[in-house]
């Protein structure tokens, strides 16, 4: 890079720092990206703490199942038995997470020799777009499941060339562990390099960086079988695939529901293109680590997507940054003109992705959003108060730990999940909407709409509890999006 490229990329670095502290400043004052899924965390971290490891599937008044792993949300309880609040807990721990995919993504590609700016600009892209701020910012585990597998990629990186190092392997296997107990599907990682170590002729370290990983994974699963009294393996086998059957994995909504997110995201559909791009010009074999990385992560996505209960957004951190790595180490190996083209590419994405932020920002300040999100959630928390004549039900964790309260409900898509598996479970909750024992029950959506039948027949909660609520129970008030119903008189 000549030294006006190197200005120019850490002017553009610095730039889209500033916009992702602005953004974090913004949205953290108005709550914009909490939502049901924070609330599932949160809810989480609030039964760690208070002594329970993974609730059982249905308990008395109380109904768990979850898909979810417990790096984060074991974390966040630390931080709640130290005093912190539910949802600072959760917020710090996550953009903890987003500083450590920066740094992750930084390190990896110092390893694949990428200059330093080239490094610093593909780091700032990665983390630029506004889906990738949204996961710091709502609670949620991709960044720091995504951390962990890239420092494990970092780790393999030398032993491509060298000859093996068990530190350097079981540091990797370690890392991987990590990940894999952070977010299941962050298998792509050790796949990617255990790829990588058999195509550069180390079949050793291959093969003791896939021994050492399995069997770290299966000690920390019988860890967390003990420790929860085998709730935590019982959740996992009732959520299993999400409610998809092995059929679906086979179908085209493993197609088409990541091209109908990529079609409504011209950065993404861009972002994903020049990485096909990149993997025809990543021939060199110190290219092959990061070409299995975005194809290992490609892969694992779509399987992701054919779960009707994906947050697409979210699921397609993984295979994003992927693609950032492999163009960044792509240009980094190339000189002359296909070198400033990728160099330029990478560029215009950082610039754009930023933008799209200020945009957004903009518009946040335009509808006064941080003093009106910070009102919604004093007013949740109001009426949640108000319905202390009795238990409170809401689709939403979010609503009740706002409030102070235990969610009734863990995870409303895991409900849905393990009614149509366990009938009895989705039939008492049922019952007990019929007779009236919740002082107040929340919903996200209108059960009377299409839309709203159709969430609940085949996403949340179900379809007979829905229609109970309209049965028993009178809409009251709407606050902050959620609707607040009462028992009919």
């Amino acid at each position: 890079m000549t030294g006006r490229t190197r200005a120019v990329s850490l002017v553009v670095v610095a730039l889209t720092a500033l916009v992702l502290v602005g953004d974090a400043v913004v949205s953290l004052m108005s709550g914009a990206y909490l939502n049901l899924g924070s609330g599932v965390w949160l809810a989480l971290a609030r039964d760690t703490a208070d002594g329970v490891f993974y609730r059982p599937l249905w308990h008395g008044g109380e109904y768990g199942g979850t898909r979810y792993f417990p790096m984060l949300f074991v974390a966040a309880a630390a931080l709640m038995r130290a005093g912190v609040p539910a949802v600072a807990s959760g917020l710090t721990v996550s953009m903890l997470g987003l500083a450590g995919l920066s740094v992750a993504v930084a390190v990896l590609l110092r390893r694949l020799a990428v200059p330093s700016p080239l490094a610093a600009l593909g780091t700032a892209l990665a983390i630029a777009p506004y889906f990738v701020h949204q996961t710091a910012f709502a609670v949620r585990c991709e960044p720091i499941a995504a951390a962990f597998a890239l420092f494990g990629l970092a780790a393999v990186v030398p032993m491509q060339a060298r000859p093996e190092s068990i530190r350097r392997i079981i540091l990797a296997a370690a890392l991987f562990v990590c990940a894999f107990m952070t977010k299941v599907t962050c298998v792509y990682g050790p796949a990617a390099a255990i790829g990588a170590l058999l195509l550069a002729g180390r079949r050793t370290a291959a093969l003791t960086l896939a021994s050492a990983t399995v069997a770290g994974g299966l000690l920390f699963l019988a860890a967390i079988h003990v420790l929860s009294e085998g709730r935590a393996i019982e959740s996992f086998r009732a959520c299993a695939l999400a409610g998809s059957a092995l059929s679906s994995l086979l179908s085209s909504a493993a197609v088409t529901r990541p091209l109908t997110l990529i079609g409504t995201s011209h950065l993404l559909t861009l972002v994903f293109a020049l990485g096909v791009v990149a993997l025809a010009a990543s021939r060199a074999a110190a290219l092959r680590l990061p070409a299995l990385y975005f194809l290992a992560t490609a892969g694992i996505t779509a399987v992701i997507f054919t779960s009707p209960g994906t947050i697409l957004t979210s699921q397609i951190v993984d295979a994003y940054v992927a693609a950032i790595v492999l163009l960044t180490a792509v240009t980094a190996r190339h000189a002359g003109m296909f070198g400033r083209a990728g160099w330029a590419a990478l560029l215009g994405l950082t610039v754009w992705a930023a933008g799209q932020n200020v945009v957004r920002m903009n518009g946040m300040f335009r509808d006064n959003l941080a003093q009106s999100g910070a009102d919604g959630r004093r007013h949740l928390a109001e009426a949640v108060a108000g319905c202390a004549t009795g238990p409170l039900l809401s689709e939403s964790p979010l609503v009740p730990i706002l409030g102070g309260q235990t969610p009734v409900v863990l995870d409303p898509f895991a409900f849905h999940v393990v009614a149509l598996n366990r009938p009895e479970v989705g039939h008492n909750l049922v019952e007990r909407v019929a007779r009236r024992e919740f002082a107040c029950i929340v919903l996200e959506q209108d059960p009377e709409t299409a839309r709203g039948r159709a969430w609940y027949a085949n996403v949340n909660l179900t379809g007979p509890v829905a229609d109970a609520v309209l049965q028993h129970y009178t809409l009251d008030r709407t606050i902050a999006g959620e609707r607040f119903y009462r028992a009919a008189q």
